[in-house]
């Protein structure tokens, strides 16, 4: 909503799990052990039954709901000032979903029963505007990475892979819930008291110094100091907009930052550029936001004793820790489930060409990955028309005869060769093969790399 003054005021009003999950609970234990949900290619594994997140926190048309409120004063220049964070009864005049805004939005195709709530949708989008240029000039990190979802027919089996498109709806809502979360976080420090925060750190250094060294074999014109902070990464990223090479640089850089996890000491979130920041978006599916709305509550209501806030911060500090770990065993669950629903889709497609991109280089081959979102491996073994060697200097794979190199970013034209369920990879060779029998001696040839690498690798655990 709009105010008089040009000012809007922003409300993030999320279900109040900690009403219904209290501490020392079965519920809570469970949901303390699963640490969060799980989200999968076919089925969500959820931290809490889907009574709670279907029907008693979720915010269903029509109907009273309790929630814990995040009321935002922020003005034209998307600075925030905190008006009240509160428990709150809400009630939802309309449930939207984001292809309809985004109808809306960009082409003007309004429901009837939406149209009295643009005005407030519109306010909502120009707030966001504001927030996110906020967040910009600060140096907020803007990875700009294509989401692909693999859809499932009944029995599992892949039917297609999606390419999700973040549009203004989207964007407007992640807007609404980092400031929310900012708020949120800076409320909790005032208070004195040992609180959870999401925590992402500076770059690692050496992983910085590979990100500075594909920098100048690039010809970037950007210097990244030894120290840098997020306006020195973000002008990186903003320097290879719209070329070949940003989805690599994007990559590389995403690598040279630590994972974000949650502890008790306040240490700032970089790729945001946040002094402060912690997670209270989400309780129904993240025990630390859980955790948040509970110390709200807390704070609102309670004064705890020193033994009390002594066994609450052993507790929190154990917590954070936790739900750090299983956040991370989620995502590579979550990861390997993908890669082996997109392998298994890829299957059928054995001999056909596709455009790639080059988005690695190694002594043993070149990696690329397709518009569809699948990546997979050229192994050197299967480039035969020249020896090819890797160049450690500049990252590339140059012909020793033909001088035919091929660089990180660049543009090819590749052939499927081999889908493999069981390993989760997919290999291809580069150019198109028109000949039945030239792949299937590409096949024989994939496989015999894969065997040599696999006897390379058992020497090498041998040696640990």
């Amino acid at each position: 909503m709009r105010k008089e003054n040009g000012h809007f005021e922003l409300g993030v009003h999320i279900a109040d799990v900690s009403r219904y999950v209290k501490k020392g609970m079965l519920l809570d234990e469970e949901a303390y052990r699963r640490g969060n949900s799980v989200y999968l290619a076919d089925r969500v594994i959820p931290m809490l039954p889907f009574q709670l997140s279907n029907d008693l926190c979720s915010l269903n048309h029509d109907e009273d709901r309790y929630a814990m409120s995040c009321v935002m004063d922020v003005d034209q220049n998307g600075n925030v000032h905190t008006e009240k964070i509160t428990p709150s009864m809400v009630r939802v005049a309309r449930r939207c979903n984001y292809p309809e805004i985004n109808k809306a939005f960009e082409e003007g195709i309004e429901p009837d029963d939406l149209k009295p709530f643009l005005p407030m949708l519109k306010d909502l989008k120009a707030c966001a505007d504001c927030l996110r240029k906020n967040r910009s000039e600060r140096g907020a990190l803007n990875f700009d990475f294509p989401e692909y979802k693999v859809v499932l027919d009944l029995d599992g089996t892949p039917l297609r892979i999606e390419k999700r498109i973040r549009g203004a709806a989207e964007m407007m809502i992640e807007d609404a819930m980092i400031a929310a979360n900012e708020a949120v976080a800076r409320f909790l420090e005032k208070t004195g008291n040992t609180s959870v925060y999401r925590v992402h750190d500076h770059p690692d250094e050496e992983k910085l110094n590979a990100l500075k060294r594909l920098v100048s074999i690039m010809g970037l014109p950007i210097h990244i100091p030894e120290d840098p902070t997020p306006k020195d990464i973000q002008k990186l990223l903003e320097s290879v907009e719209g070329e070949d090479i940003e989805p690599v640089v994007q990559v590389m850089t995403l690598r040279s930052l630590p994972q974000a996890c949650y502890k008790t000491e306040n240490a700032g979130h970089f790729g945001i550029a946040s002094k402060c920041y912690t997670h209270f978006t989400s309780p129904i599916r993240r025990y630390p936001d859980l955790m948040v709305h509970r110390l709200i509550r807390q704070a609102l209501s309670e004064q705890l004793k020193k033994n009390q806030l002594k066994a609450q911060t052993d507790f929190l500090v154990r917590a954070c820790d936790h739900c750090s770990e299983t956040e991370q065993n989620a995502t590579q669950t979550e990861r390997d489930v993908d890669d082996l629903k997109m392998t298994e889709y890829m299957i059928p497609f054995v001999g056909e060409p596709f455009d790639a991109h080059i988005t690695g280089i190694t002594r043993f081959g070149i990696f690329v990955g397709l518009d569809n979102g699948v990546e997979g491996l050229i192994h050197i073994d299967t480039m035969e028309d020249d020896e090819y060697v890797y160049q450690e200097d500049s990252m590339t794979l140059k012909g020793r005869f033909s001088g035919k190199t091929y660089s990180m970013g660049m543009p090819v034209r590749v052939t499927l060769v081999k889908a493999d369920k069981e390993r989760k990879e997919v290999d291809f060779f580069m150019g198109e093969i028109h000949s039945p029998l030239n792949l299937e001696k590409k096949v024989r040839s994939s496989s015999k790399s894969h065997s040599k690498k696999g006897k390379k690798n058992k020497k090498s655990k041998g040696r640990r």
